[in-house]
């Protein structure tokens, strides 16, 4: 799988494919959660660009690959933040770096948000994709988004307690992979956020990446209802196909 490194690209939470299209009987979804956490790395060493904005506060940040490591930074009162994103086996480590010192953060700070905005650590890092124990959800009436068919999965917290989701529910187009909706759910079953891709982009190798990203924030009473928005807006790809 780690040769897909250096030909796909997603962001953290992300959403990009390169999925094999495959019948729901073939479907193994630690193998299929396995292939969405391969492509969470960019096209060779370049950084790729982008904007967290939340009403009028934009939070430009970056994202790029160096070996097994995703390096995340964004800009804040006029200063450039980093942490990084370390690619171990069956997990991964979020990792503050400051002035050239690396520190392991803490899971207590997984959920802390980012730059005045509701993205928080363990959203950039979609830290949930290396999950085990996965399951398709058989749901036809609602595996379609955006008129597409998905396959519905469905992975638990191995560590109840650490980080902000209990569970998570992922939306997979059967056709080309893409992950068009995350859905996380709190530990009293409630939604807590809502991933979704409004607008993608598709390279000229043919693979796609998102182009813009809603994040909802759920009202704990009622989680019907949203009551904030962020998006995760990227620069156009040199590469992308007009």
């Amino acid at each position: 799988m780690k040769t897909l490194f250096r030909k796909l690209l997603v962001v953290g939470a992300g959403v990009l494919c390169a999925a094999t299209p495959a019948h729901a009987e073939d479907v193994d979804v630690d193998e299929l959660l396995c292939a969405m956490r391969d492509v969470m790395v960019s096209q060779g060493e370049r950084d790729v660009m982008g904007t967290i904005r939340k009403g009028r506060n934009k939070v430009p940040f970056s994202l790029s690959a160096r070996g097994e490591t995703i390096v995340f930074q964004y800009k804040y009162e006029q200063a450039w933040q980093r942490f990084d994103v370390r690619i171990k086996e069956s997990n991964v480590d979020l990792v503050l770096v400051n002035k050239g010192k690396a520190q392991v953060m803490a899971p207590s700070s997984y959920g802390k948000a980012i730059a005045g905005t509701d993205v928080c650590y363990e959203d950039l890092s979609m830290r949930f994709l290396y999950w085990k124990g996965g399951r398709l959800i058989e749901d036809s009436a609602n595996a379609r988004i955006k008129g597409r068919d998905c396959y519905i999965v469905e992975v638990k917290n191995p560590t109840p307690g650490v980080g902000q989701f209990a569970w998570v529910r992922m939306w997979v187009d059967k056709d080309n992979g893409t992950t068009w909706q995350i859905d996380g759910y709190g530990a009293d079953g409630k939604l807590k956020k809502r991933f979704s891709i409004s607008s993608v982009q598709q390279l000229s190798d043919g693979s796609w990446f998102f182009k813009q990203m809603r994040l909802e924030v759920r009202n704990p009473q009622d989680p019907k209802r949203t009551i904030s928005l962020n998006y995760l807006e990227m620069d156009d790809l040199p590469e992308s196909k007009k």
